[in-house]
């Protein structure tokens, strides 16, 4: 039992830990960033890809230590994404690292930052291929996942997905039809 908050204390501990001082001064090559960026990408793909299996058997030891792991290694992979933005930001391969730190702290329910990330996108990038997904998902988690929803946030992000020239009109139809019930939550938009 004394073992959880000694994980704990850790975690906190690599959140908080500066780095080290050869890392500040060392400047990566466009190659070196990318490939630590696979490598730390296939890291977490291992992690999740866990069998339901396997999971079922850990005890609640290595339940924590798992979570532990996804929890450091999405850290990481966050901080290279956004390594490689700094050290290349007019480089087309940015704005999908920046997409993938959103959709990272979409997965890790810190949606604020997720959202913050997508505007970033729509302002830097606004020719980027998959904006459209970005203002999407930045939709979604104000529609969705926010525990207060704010109908005047939503309203804008909806407005903005109308806003995008290359719309599909199936999808026009339904942020339209989103737009007009907005005082209902989603789940009950979903099941009109």
């Amino acid at each position: 039992m004394k073992k959880i908050p000694i994980i704990f204390f850790l975690i906190f501990l690599g959140c908080q830990s500066t780095p080290k001082k050869d890392t500040i001064n060392k400047i990566d090559t466009k190659e070196q960033l990318q490939n630590d960026i696979r490598t730390m990408n296939d890291s977490l793909m291992s992690i999740y890809n866990l069998s339901q299996e396997v999971l079922r058997s850990y005890g609640k030891e290595d339940i924590i230590k798992y979570k532990t792991d996804v929890s450091l290694v999405r850290i990481e992979l966050i901080n290279r994404n956004l390594a490689y933005y700094k050290a290349f930001p007019e480089d087309s391969l940015s704005a999908y690292c920046l997409a993938d730190v959103q959709q990272l702290y979409d997965d890790a329910g810190v949606y604020q930052r997720a959202i913050d990330y997508g505007d970033s996108i729509a302002l830097l990038y606004p020719d980027f291929k998959d904006l459209l997904i970005v203002l999407e998902k930045n939709a979604a988690i104000l529609d969705f996942n926010m525990e207060n929803r704010d109908t005047m946030l939503i309203r804008d992000a909806y407005e903005r997905l109308l806003a995008y020239p290359e719309l599909p009109t199936d999808l026009r139809d339904t942020y339209n039809a989103r737009l007009s019930n907005l005082h209902i939550d989603f789940i009950q938009f979903l099941q009109k």
